[in-house]
């Protein structure tokens, strides 16, 4: 029976060590919405599509790298869309292009939002930017300049 236990604790560690250690944890957006309320934190939504090549490149060059995936899964609620099949939510947040990502706080409104690809150096910023609260007192190019 104690050696039961031990797998079965052995499978958890490694299941929820994988998920954080794998990348982003992306939730939908209402399930994103929800879970930022009870730990609040911000909610980053990336509105995406299949065919859209310049989320593709942003997944790989700026998603896929292990400290903005800690990053995401440590200080936001991340939420992926397919701005394809919720047109709904494509309209509530003005998507004109993909990819998009919008930033919301816990309680779901807007703090900023980047319109198309985004390069990791800059996305780090952003994401400093809104986990410190700092948009409420400066603007992005203003904490730009005092982050070097």
């Amino acid at each position: 029976m104690t050696r039961i236990l031990s797998i079965v604790a052995l499978i958890i560690v490694l299941s929820v060590g994988s998920a954080t250690a794998g990348g982003v944890v992306w939730r939908d957006h209402d399930t994103a919405l929800a879970e930022a309320e009870s730990a609040d934190k911000p909610v980053m939504i990336h509105f995406t599509a299949d065919w859209c090549g310049w989320c593709k490149k942003m997944k790989k060059e700026v998603y896929d790298l292990p400290d903005v995936a800690a990053t995401l899964n440590t200080d936001f609620v991340p939420s992926m869309v397919d701005a394809d099949k919720h047109p709904d939510l494509k309209a509530r947040y003005g998507v004109q292009g993909l990819p998009t990502i919008w930033f919301v706080t816990s309680e779901g409104e807007g703090i900023t939002y980047i319109p198309g690809y985004v390069d990791a150096p800059t996305f780090r910023k952003v994401l400093a930017w809104v986990s410190s609260g700092a948009y409420a007192e400066q603007s992005f190019e203003e904490f730009s300049a005092t982050e070097g």
